[in-house]
């Protein structure tokens, strides 16, 4: 996600020498008493200092990630069974907010932070374009459902993401897995299964418009991988905002008007009105862009694959809190199914953490041997033309 490179205040390397003090170099001095008597490796405590730092605001940022989430889902639930029930107008409310901050970052933001990244050729505009559809199938549905479902079948049944990626992987991408990941993946679907099939609160509407969801964001994930042809285009989350915020809006209103999101609009303003109902529009939007920030941020001190991680701790957040804050009914065969289905999601982001970091183990060893080559065979590398 991040296409710029290291902050200038990352950048650890020495100052250069200028050509006068390369060749000219001045008489050493004599060290002072006070420089005897200073540690012989002061630099170690300062990598010690620089460690526990970077540790500590990955820590705030996974507690800051945590919760926005968890907030965010609480006040969307909250939004959408009662004050505004229009739940895609309020996701084109929340694009247009990301939309302008991601304009303002690009406008203001160094470049050291935040550099557009150009996009060249229209196949790569219409490649893009799988994005905003994608979105308008996940999120706007997910955020339908929230009107049939509680938050805790919701996100259970959004924990299925990874079993349908993986079977569209197989029939699209031809991939397979391991047997460690299959077994996860088997277990996460015995957990949903008994979760939902179980619950009290179950209501098949709301399942069904979830479930399509999920579709929705299996499609986004494969296609987007199948049609890009295994090229890796580097964009910067607000680059994603700025591409595709408008035309997720463009497809979000008519699926807004076909849900009756207006008049549903139409009467918030006029019960609550226009003060209350502006800062209800302005609190969503401020959470959801304070939401991509968070997370800019966690994957720049930690790694996209820590990240990805976090999101398995997140479901289960989410799904224990909803209970907390919503009137919701629980059967003891579905809080077996909760607790698989939390191990197994877990167990998989593990399980992913796991290869990717193989794969870049093996990416560095393969740079490294090919910049050996000539060291090791004694035939000199062989260098394209730029």
């Amino acid at each position: 996600l991040w296409g710029t490179s290291a902050p200038e205040y990352l950048d650890y390397r020495q100052p250069q020498k200028s050509e006068t003090e390369q060749t000219c170099p001045k008489a050493m001095p004599q060290p002072s008493k006070d420089l005897v008597k200073a540690p012989l490796n002061p630099a170690k405590s300062d990598g010690k200092d620089s460690g526990v730092m970077a540790t500590a605001i990955a820590g705030v940022l996974l507690i800051l990630y945590f919760g926005m989430n968890l907030l965010f889902n609480i006040y969307n639930k909250w939004l959408f069974s009662g004050p505004l029930p229009a739940p895609v107008f309020v996701t084109a409310t929340h694009q247009a907010f990301c939309f302008l901050g991601a304009l303002m970052a690009a406008a203001f933001a160094p470049e050291s932070w935040y550099k557009r990244t150009p996009l060249e050729g229209s196949a790569m505009w219409s490649k893009l374009m799988i994005i905003p559809f994608g979105f308008c199938l996940n999120i706007g549905l997910n955020n339908i459902s929230l009107l049939f479902c509680t938050l805790a079948l919701n996100q259970l049944i959004r924990s299925f993401s990874p079993v349908a990626v993986a079977i569209a992987s197989y029939f699209i991408e031809g991939r397979t897995y391991s047997y460690p990941k299959q077994a996860t993946l088997g277990l996460l679907v015995l957990g949903i299964c008994l979760g939902v099939s179980s619950s009290p609160d179950f209501e098949m509407l709301g399942f069904l418009i979830c479930a399509a969801s999920v579709v929705g964001s299996t499609l986004q994930v494969v296609l987007t991988g199948y049609f890009m042809g295994g090229q890796k285009v580097t964009l910067h989350v607000f680059d994603i905002l700025l591409y595709t915020a408008i035309p997720c809006i463009l497809f979000l209103v008519p699926l807004a008007y076909a849900t009756g999101d207006f008049p549903k609009t139409l009467a918030a303003i006029e019960d609550h009105g226009v003060g209350r109902f502006t800062g209800l529009v302005i609190a969503g939007g401020a959470m959801a862009f304070s939401y991509n920030i968070i997370t800019i941020l966690l994957i720049k001190y930690t790694s996209s694959v820590y990240y990805a991680v976090a999101g398995g701790f997140k479901v289960c957040l989410v799904i224990g809190s909803s209970f907390i804050f919503f009137d919701q009914q629980l059967s003891m065969l579905s809080l077996v199914g909760i607790i698989i289905s939390c191990f197994a999601f877990v167990g998989n982001s593990y399980l992913t953490f796991k290869e990717k970091q193989q794969a870049k183990d093996k990416v560095k060893a393969k740079e490294v041997s090919e910049d050996q080559e000539g060291l090791i065979t004694g035939k000199p590398k062989v260098v394209e033309a730029v």
